[in-house]
């Protein structure tokens, strides 16, 4: 496969590499204190956050381990993103405007608010080296299958893919991150789409595909996993994506319809999503059918399915964008955990214990040599990760059945009921991580009894429910940790008031428009270049269509930020300060 990696592509992928990091250094100007590094100052638009939280919250699954499973398994693995549709359903319904109410700055500020300081400190110490480690996984999946089309080694990768991260996070903070997933997602989803289309097309068509797949492809309950793994993953979905990075887009919307509009737009680009970038994978099991056994440096070499189909029907040029694209959305997915992370470590512990009375200027220099030192250590632990994982798939799940279930769960249920101790959250994760531990280490590995995903984080989440829920049931809150409670729901009732609560904006809705515009813009005019350097007829027009697209789009863009002068950005020297609240948390 790599000798299907031309120079042209290599060109793409530095280029891509450099704008990144020229995005970083762009926001550093509206860097001003604290809260404008870690929360943008609540005024990054919701159109702009939903697609930042649709590409960090698919990006590794799609390419790697998900594609993989869907290559074994059939149309089941298209729930792998599909199911993210009624996570943030009750998103939109529950949780979406509830975090946003909460007016925290971080996840571990909302367990304070609600738990109170034994739980705060308990779960600071758990959710940061949780976050970690799945940011240290997903480093090395990326890392993984580029070294498949690129032929360098995979501990290369993992330190120039994570500096790279390090570059516009450090630089830029929340603004960064959240503008970088959005340039993401326009370089990403017009190659996914041409990708699915030529696979199709390399295969005879759809109805040439579904003749000639494997008996009991399409049956989603064939196999062994069935509507019991739907259920559990569909647990595990909606933990995952109304919590921790993708909380932090509800809370740093400026109200919440437009936290609830995130969720929205995420149903909608998890829906078209599903078919657009799970297709390739599925097809390759017709088109590569050697694959899964084939080796090719991945413990599972099935886990290469979707970037083998990429290098098999895309042309010279187009290439390099899809591992751009793939660089793309994992690199949203490492930002958001390290700045999550950087938040936990930054604000409520630093702040919270060490230096309560630290100057707004002074938390933005923390915050960024916090985001440094995350960074620094997520690239050490994929070294680690490198030299001795299993399946990225199973690997991943044998995490979030460990910390994203146990820790995840009763943040949730927070919301949701007003009963039980200070400690009903510390008893449910331990009983959950327990459990966790008895499923892979015991009931796996030394009883042998090779209990899969379903079972590895369904277990859990049973025991961490029961864990949670009878404390709740039982002890009603009282004393000072009842009138915390009480207020935590009361402030849950009140309505955002924008005009105390919400500083100057450093970005108008239409100036974020028209930046989102001029890059993409500049993107497809750039990829034109690839077209005089193609070779005639069928990939020229392939890349043609592809740069003609995304030109399209970016000037649809620059078109609808055009507005009033009133509507002008404001520079940031205008920005006086961390805006004020009404209501503190």
């Amino acid at each position: 496969m790599r000798s299907s990696v031309h120079a042209i592509d290599y060109v793409v992928l530095v280029c891509y590499l450099l704008m990144m990091a020229g995005i970083g250094g762009y926001f550093m100007r509206f860097m001003r204190v604290g809260a404008d590094f870690l929360k943008g100052g609540n005024r990054v638009e919701w159109w702009v956050a939903g697609m930042a939280s649709f590409m960090s919250g698919f990006s590794v699954w799609t390419f790697t381990g998900g594609a993989g499973f869907a290559y074994r398994q059939g149309v089941i693995g298209v729930f792998l993103m599909a199911l993210a549709v009624p996570a943030f359903l009750f998103g939109y319904i529950i949780f979406a405007e509830r975090w946003r109410r909460s007016r925290v700055t971080t996840v571990v500020e909302y367990i304070r608010s609600r738990f109170g300081d034994g739980t705060h400190k308990t779960f600071s110490s758990l959710t940061g080296p949780s976050q970690l480690m799945f940011g240290s996984v997903r480093l090395f999946a990326l890392s993984s299958f580029m070294s498949i089309a690129l032929g360098v080694p995979v501990e290369y990768l993992i330190v120039i893919c994570g500096l790279v991260v390090l570059a516009y996070t450090v630089l830029g903070g929340y603004w960064a991150v959240c503008f970088t997933d959005m340039f993401q997602f326009m370089f990403l989803f017009p190659i996914a789409c041409m990708l699915m289309v030529l696979s199709l097309a390399n295969v005879g068509g759809l109805s040439s595909f579904v003749a000639h797949a494997p008996v009991g492809y399409f049956n989603p309950l064939a196999g062994e996993y069935g509507w019991l793994f739907l259920i559990v993953y569909t647990v595990s979905q909606t933990t995952g994506y109304n919590n921790f990075g993708n909380a932090q887009r509800y809370f740093c919307a400026d109200t919440e319809q437009s936290a609830k509009r995130i969720a929205v737009l995420c149903m909608i680009l998890f829906t078209i999503g599903s078919v657009i970038f799970y297709l390739p994978p599925l097809i390759a099991r017709v088109a590569l059918p050697e694959l899964g056994t084939a080796a090719n440096g991945l413990r599972k070499p099935s886990e290469a399915a979707y970037i083998a189909m990429g290098l098999r029907v895309l042309p010279p040029g187009m290439i390099g964008v899809l591992l751009a694209a793939m660089l793309a959305s994992s690199m949203a997915s490492l930002s958001a955990h390290n700045h999550i992370i950087t938040g936990i470590f930054a604000k409520d512990i630093y702040q919270g214990y060490l230096r309560r009375d630290a100057s707004d200027r002074h938390m933005l220099t923390a915050s960024r040599i916090t985001s440094l030192g995350v960074g620094l250590v997520m690239i050490c632990v994929a070294l680690l990760f490198a030299q001795g994982a299993t399946g990225i798939f199973t690997l991943l799940f044998i995490l979030e059945s460990m910390f994203l279930i146990p820790l995840g769960l009763p943040l949730l249920y927070g919301f949701l009921v007003k009963g039980g101790p200070w400690w009903s959250a510390v008893c449910a994760y331990v009983v959950g991580a327990i459990t966790s531990l008895v499923v892979n280490f015991y009931l796996n590995s030394h009883l042998g009894m090779q209990l899969n995903e379903t079972y590895l984080i369904g277990i859990p989440a049973i025991t961490t429910t029961i864990a949670f829920f009878i404390p709740v049931f039982l002890i009603k809150p009282s004393g000072e940790f009842g009138k915390r409670v009480d207020a935590f729901f009361e402030k849950l009732e009140t309505p955002i008031n924008t005009a105390t609560e919400l500083g100057v904006a450093s970005m108008s809705g239409r100036g974020q428009l028209a930046l989102v515009g001029k890059v993409t813009t500049g993107m497809g005019l750039a990829c034109f270049l690839i077209v005089l350097a193609s070779s005639g007829g069928r990939n020229r027009i392939i890349v043609g269509i592809y740069a003609l697209v995304t030109t399209l789009v970016g000037l649809a863009f620059v078109v609808a930020g055009r507005g009033p002068a009133g509507a002008a950005t404001v520079p940031p020297e205008a920005v006086a300060g961390e805006p004020g609240s009404a209501i503190e948390g």
